[in-house]
């Protein structure tokens, strides 16, 4: 079975798109300005950003080659920095203290306020694909192949936190079965209460309530005999609990309880989708390969978003500060793009 994990097929899939994209970009800046969406800011064709986060209304975000984008007023300005590597950083996530990066070959960067990036040892080669860490500064970065690390001071040294995968992931029985002993994990949400919930692969999420000494599935996909279940790529909780996790196939679910229990939504597309955001009047956006959909009502009713290519390209994240009217969201993907999406 072939287990790449999508980052690359991505990578691939925008190196193929890379002239599209331009051109796309310019062909769609009159239908920005009609629509009230709008391009921030825009690199080269063959710039890619990857995630984006907000803490307040600092954002920071991380693509390919090292590449960061930062801005101090919620989303509306940014500027460009290099981080001292040219390898991709494939996630970033804040405290409002610390900001941590990772990304390919093992790779982990930590910030603090305004100052240098450096480099921590994370003792491993995998690629890395998402991160979170919280006030208390426990932190926690899940990756590819049954990777999954863990931090208690705020990503300064990192331990294997893995556990024994086999037994969490049911791999069936009889001749169907299979030994599911090394999951790559997408998507990693860190409590205040320092429990932890990751999922990925097999279209399943577990929580840990004891610091990974135990785990309990919390959702798993009803996938049909023989079909693959959905990978989820996406997860954001907010701090009233409400959430949503999306992926593979247009998968979306909702929780309301901090992640306890999960809930399926009916699909807004059929496209993968990469980046998921959501406000407490019940707007809901997601982007990914060639889509960007919004709901008004909780995710139980989609629309496409109109303006500028998210049916064209691909985008891989969407977050909101502090400051964001109802519903705005800045969004980033190919060409090193940052994007405003209104309802």
């Amino acid at each position: 079975m072939n287990r790449k994990p999508p980052a690359f097929a991505l990578i691939g899939f925008a190196t193929a798109l890379a002239g599209a994209a331009f051109a796309a970009a310019n062909h769609s800046s009159d239908s920005a300005a009609t629509s009230g969406n709008a391009i921030l800011m825009q690199a080269t064709p063959h710039d890619r950003l990857f995630s984006l986060t907000f803490n307040g209304s600092n954002g920071v975000a991380v693509g390919d080659g090292g590449m960061v984008m930062l801005s101090s007023d919620g989303g509306k300005n940014w500027t460009r920095e290099k981080a001292p590597t040219d390898l991709a950083l494939i996630d970033v996530a804040s405290n409002g203290s610390r900001a941590i990066a990772v990304g390919q070959m093992g790779l982990i960067l930590i910030r603090d306020g305004n100052g240098a990036w450096r480099k921590v040892e994370s003792g491993t080669q995998q690629r890395l694909l998402q991160v979170d860490v919280n006030a208390h500064g426990v932190a926690y970065v899940t990756g590819a192949f049954g990777t999954l690390l863990k931090s208690t001071d705020g990503g300064e040294t990192w331990a294997s936190a893995a556990p024994e995968w086999a037994k969490i992931y049911d791999g069936g029985a009889g001749d169907d079965a299979v030994v599911r002993d090394e999951p790559t994990n997408w998507v990693v949400r860190v409590g205040d209460d320092d429990s932890v919930i990751i999922g990925g692969e097999y279209g399943q999420l577990i929580r840990s309530a004891d610091g990974g000494g135990t785990w309990q599935t919390v959702f798993k996909h009803p996938s049909s005999q023989g079909a693959i279940a959905p990978t989820i790529f996406t997860m954001a909780i907010r701090k009233d609990g409400v959430g949503y996790a999306a992926g593979q196939s247009g998968f979306v679910a909702t929780t309301t309880d901090s992640g306890l229990s999960w809930q399926e939504l009916p699909a807004p597309a059929s496209s993968n989708l990469f980046g998921v955001d959501s406000f407490a009047d019940g707007e809901v956006v997601v982007v990914g390969q060639r889509v960007g959909m919004r709901s008004k009502d909780a995710g139980k009713t989609w629309a496409p978003i109109g303006g500028l290519d998210l049916n064209l390209n691909w985008y891989t994240a969407v977050a909101h500060s502090d400051q964001a009217a109802a519903g705005e969201v800045i969004g980033v993907g190919h060409s090193g793009r940052v994007i405003r999406l209104v309802p």
